[in-house]
């Protein structure tokens, strides 16, 4: 998360159900979009634009994304300026976005744009804390492939970065995207259809990702939503898997695919929902995608959060699709920063709204591995229950960590580990991507990154922690471990070996760790005080540690990547 304001981040208020239809409506409409009555931010954080032509457009329409989003920024629109001067005022934006039109620079070419263009962002980058999003051409010249290309390498490389996939949105609404006749009357070749689209990318798939929580799980109504029919009164059989309903359920099995947990949250039979499930060979999803189930007869609110606890994730991190408006408005209310989408406008729209919604991860396999950990989990439990104390259990457990000293390639995996770990985060501090940058490069600091795998699945990233030299001593800044991580006995090892490397490298002799209370912390409060043999005196403080603690003969295999 970068080093915004907190008021960026808002409830999503169930009352903007109402505007799904709207917002995510194959062909946008302007005036619809108005009628919402989406007020733009007068103060706070602000998205500051670097522009060449108009964005106006664009920014009427911003807000309603943004709230329905649970953003809430406010717009400052600069002056135009080819040569993206960036004479940035003292106050500081959340967020910096360039809007450029590529054919303003005619006698520019293809590789004196890029270079050109590229330095200025890095320019900016130099100057600049926050996040940073280009708009990419929307043209198909091979001078514009060019230069999108060069954008797009920019941004992996270059920490707190995104580009705004205008060359998608033109693909998509093909010459309806440029309008050379509006030129003269709003500023900019764009139509008000490209404006509108670009809203809406810039809103829910692109600013989102900076500092909206992401979404880890999908909890899933089955009646009406799935399918057409009652469970319970037309039976496994008598349901209707229509081709729009199969259409989302494949939809749903994708970002399961991708690594997104499933969790079906339904008022029925228990047994009625496995016969179900296990009859209907037609149906794409299958009951192998779902990694939850709370079927029954209590209110939805209380099986979200029975979901959420069991998936080891918060509820926030929960999007609830359902057909039934007053249950979704019900457990809205009950559960703080539970996503919805409302079913009951057809399964088209529902899918349409699922693949489109904010804070859902872009990249492939961004929790991959969690299903099959979580699986994995109830296995892990009967063998530390059967083992007759913990190295027999580590030695049926067949654990390799494996260990990277300053993984630049890790960049954005270590700021998610800050940023989503919660229960074992020791200092709370949630550091960015730049933040970690510093980390990465800096002569008197440094990153352990932790991978974990055992005999029964690859839990992947699991932990990191970040240090620095202050004389003598190495200052544990921040140490997080996934929840995935928690429960394996293995925590010890991790930090003890993370910090045996980290001595070395920074030449240190003694060993400090910071750290502060949380509301969901105890765990990593916990572990410190058994870590070092003592209490924790203050609520947030400095403990130091009198020696490294003496290495263990465990069976657990130790890999050292660099």
């Amino acid at each position: 998360m970068p080093d915004a304001p907190d008021r960026i981040v808002e409830p999503v208020a169930v009352e903007r159900l109402a505007w799904q239809k709207t917002l995510f409506a194959p062909r946008l409409n302007a005036f619809e979009i108005l009628k919402l009555g989406a007020k733009p931010a007068d103060h706070g954080p602000a998205l500051r634009v670097h522009r060449n032509h108009a964005f106006e457009i664009v920014a009427s329409a911003l807000p309603a994304f943004l709230a329905f989003a649970g953003l809430s920024l406010r717009t400052v629109i600069g002056d135009y300026d080819d040569s993206l001067s960036f004479e940035l005022p003292e106050a500081k934006a959340a967020c910096e976005l360039i809007w450029l039109d590529f054919d303003r620079y005619p006698r520019l070419g293809d590789d004196d744009l890029t270079d050109w263009l590229t330095g200025r962002l890095q320019a900016l980058r130099a100057v600049s804390g926050v996040p940073i999003v280009v708009a990419a051409s929307p043209g198909r010249s091979a001078r514009d492939l060019r230069l999108n290309e060069a954008l797009r390498a920019w941004a992996r490389e270059t920490p707190a970065t995104a580009v705004l996939a205008l060359d998608e949105l033109a693909a998509s609404l093909g010459p309806a995207f440029i309008d050379e006749a509006r030129t003269a009357i709003t500023g900019s070749r764009y139509s008000a259809a490209a404006a509108l689209a670009s809203a809406r990318a810039l809103g829910f798939a692109v600013l989102p990702g900076f500092f909206a929580a992401p979404i880890k799980a999908i909890a899933l109504d089955l009646d009406n939503t799935l399918y057409d029919g009652v469970l319970g009164e037309n039976g496994p059989a008598g349901v209707v898997l229509t081709d729009e309903h199969a259409a989302l359920q494949s939809g749903i099995a994708r970002w399961a695919d991708k690594g997104l947990l499933l969790a079906v949250i339904s008022r029925n039979d228990p047994g009625d929902v496995q016969a179900l499930f296990a009859s209907r060979p037609d149906f794409p999803l299958k009951a192998a995608h779902i990694a939850g189930w709370r079927v029954g007869w209590g209110d939805k609110s209380t099986a979200v959060l029975a979901a959420a606890e069991a998936l080891r994730i918060a509820p926030d991190s929960v999007l609830l699709i359902d057909d039934n408006l007053g249950e979704l408005i019900d457990a809205g209310s009950r559960v703080p920063g539970l996503r919805l989408i409302f079913a009951g406008h057809g399964p088209a729209e529902t899918l349409r709204a699922l693949d489109g919604y904010p804070a859902l991860p872009r990249r492939a396999a961004a929790f991959g591995g969690r299903a099959a950990d979580l699986r994995a989990g109830e296995v892990r439990e009967a063998m530390a229950k059967a083992a007759p104390d913990a190295a027999a259990y580590l030695g049926a457990l067949g654990a390799t960590l494996t260990f990277s000293l300053d993984p630049r390639e890790d960049r954005a995996r270590l700021a998610e580990l800050s940023i989503k770990t919660n229960q074992f985060n020791l200092a709370l501090r949630r550091f960015s991507e730049l933040d970690v940058e510093r980390y990465l490069t800096a002569r008197d600091r440094c990153v352990v990154h932790v991978r974990l795998a055992d005999r029964l699945s690859d839990s992947g990233s699991v932990a990191a922690l970040f240090a620095a030299r202050d004389g003598d001593s190495l200052v544990v800044e921040e140490l997080c471990i996934s929840c995935r991580a928690l429960g394996r006995r293995l925590e010890d090892l991790m930090v003890a070996e993370a910090l045996r490397r980290a001595v070395e490298f920074l030449g240190c002799a003694q060993v400090a760790f910071d750290y502060a209370e949380g509301p969901r912390n105890g765990p990593a409060r916990r572990w410190l005080e058994a870590y070092a043999g003592r209490p924790l005196p203050n609520p947030a403080g400095q403990l130091r540690l009198s020696g490294l603690p003496p290495r263990r003969d465990v069976p657990v295999t130790l890999v050292w990547t660099d």
